[in-house]
């Protein structure tokens, strides 16, 4: 493909190419609590059913790590390691697209130093927002089971509030307040 390119993946440090880490690279890091809940219905929602399990079932595994990225403090600690610092690399989280994506937009065409007009950074975060990507899906309908709603369910911020119970989230906050200590990220888990 001729340049430029765009690689989206989900996989951890050690499985992407060395040699594309000397590339420009966006990192996009979403609270875990959250992750956790997509994770769930992602896993419960496509054919073969990769999970069958109850959300409990699937909160143990994946406090445990166990799950199918594995550790999500791992992932993110050992891509910041590398990240951190680089000046061809450009940390956001998904709080912060939620919360104003034009801006966001914005620092993505600077870092790519491609600076566009106002106009463009509004048609853009128009059509990057959840609700339109959701409407204008192109799903691979033979991959998602019948009563799932695919790849866009919610694309919310503090949706985990309708998943954990009280003893898991203060248990999840002490292992967040124990597992970030290494990881320089400010995170929000509702908006």
């Amino acid at each position: 493909m001729a340049p430029p390119r765009v690689l989206n993946t989900h996989v951890p440090l050690k499985l992407f190419p060395k040699v594309a880490l000397n590339s420009k690279i966006i990192y996009v890091v979403r609270n875990p609590k959250d992750v956790y809940v997509s994770l769930y219905y992602h896993a419960t929602g496509i054919e073969p059913k990769s999970a069958n399990c109850s959300w409990n079932g699937m909160y143990e595994l994946l406090v445990n790590g166990k799950a199918q990225y594995g550790d999500w403090f791992d992932h993110v600690e050992e891509w910041l390691k590398v990240l951190e610092n680089n000046p061809n690399a450009l940390i956001m989280t998904y709080e912060d697209m939620k919360l104003d994506l034009k801006k966001q937009v914005r620092l993505v065409a600077e870092f790519l130093v491609r600076e566009r007009s106002e106009q463009f950074y509004s048609d853009v975060a128009r059509l990057c927002s959840f609700q339109h990507m959701k409407k204008e899906k192109k799903d691979i309908r033979n991959v998602w089971a019948e009563d799932s709603e695919g790849i866009f369910r919610k694309g919310t911020v503090g949706d985990w509030r309708n998943h954990f119970t009280v003893a898991q989230n203060e248990e999840f906050n002490q292992i967040f307040c124990r597992r970030m200590k290494n990881i320089n990220l400010d995170l929000k888990f509702e908006l």
